[in-house]
């Protein structure tokens, strides 16, 4: 395989929407890893949840997380944590309650999921992911990215723009469709993280493939040595790659990588 890294977008991409890795795209992982090329992915999804879906192939997995503002290799080193700063941290968490939105906030140690109800796993989460109602109690001062399920042309979205030249705003989906908005520091998105990636490990970003589906996806198609959109992706973003593959519910991930 002439690359050495493959970054992968996540939801819309190598999940099915249903939300899972399907066994043709756990087999394709398995075996670019065994040829030596590093896999990574890259998404909106916090630290913990990104290399989750990894977990079960026992492979070393690098991740750019939270759209671009946390970034680790394979040993859990971080390449790059850029978070917001602290007044406009505040300041989304204000909003975020006052709106009442669902939400995901991610910091290095875990990420606070807001919701106005509880949901049922809350008392069986995990500790690196906190079930809250309200923000105000939550420690936020090294807040690296917000995954708020809104849709992009939301009017509530016109609360931030007293901040807009601190934040990088971008669209997202998740696995089963719903649109996403993405809030990161001003200047921090996929494309950063990906160059913070190859820094760290030695790898010349001619090197390298992104895979991704949405808006959030295209900052790393603007470097990749390769970019393939997902059958399913906007088409904008599909006009962005060099390469269209199948769908996520038709194991595109798999049909490219084997492909190339």
């Amino acid at each position: 395989m002439p690359y050495r890294l493959v970054a992968i977008d996540l939801d819309g991409t190598l999940l099915n929407s249903s939300g899972r890795m399907s066994a043709a795209n756990a087999a394709a992982v398995t075996k670019v890893v065994a040829a030596g090329v590093a896999v990574a992915p890259a998404t909106a999804r916090w630290y913990q949840a990104a290399v989750q879906p990894f977990a079960p192939l026992g492979v070393p997995t690098a991740a750019i997380a939270a759209a671009g503002a946390d970034v680790r290799d394979a040993a859990g080193e971080v390449a790059l944590q850029h978070a917001l700063p602290a007044d406009v941290a505040r300041a989304i968490a204000r909003i975020v309650d006052q709106d009442g939105w669902m939400a995901t906030l991610a910091t290095p140690e875990r990420a606070y999921r807001r919701s106005d109800v509880l949901p049922p796993w809350a008392a069986n989460a995990p500790e690196w992911l906190v079930p809250v109602t309200h923000l105000r109690d939550a420690d936020l001062s090294q807040l690296l990215s917000v995954l708020a399920e809104v849709a992009p042309e939301d009017a509530r979205l016109a609360a931030f723009v007293p901040w807009s030249q601190q934040l990088t705003m971008r669209s997202a989906r998740s696995f089963n469709g719903n649109q996403l908005v993405t809030l990161t520091a001003a200047g921090v998105d996929k494309g950063v993280g990906l160059r913070a990636l190859c820094e760290a490990m030695d790898i010349d970003l001619r090197d390298t493939v992104a895979i991704g589906d949405d808006d959030v996806d295209l900052p790393m198609f603007e470097l990749a040595g390769l970019s393939i959109a997902m059958g399913n992706a906007d088409p904008a973003v599909r006009a962005a790659a060099d390469i269209v593959t199948k769908s996520a519910d038709d194991d595109g991930v798999a049909a490219a990588l084997l492909g190339l």
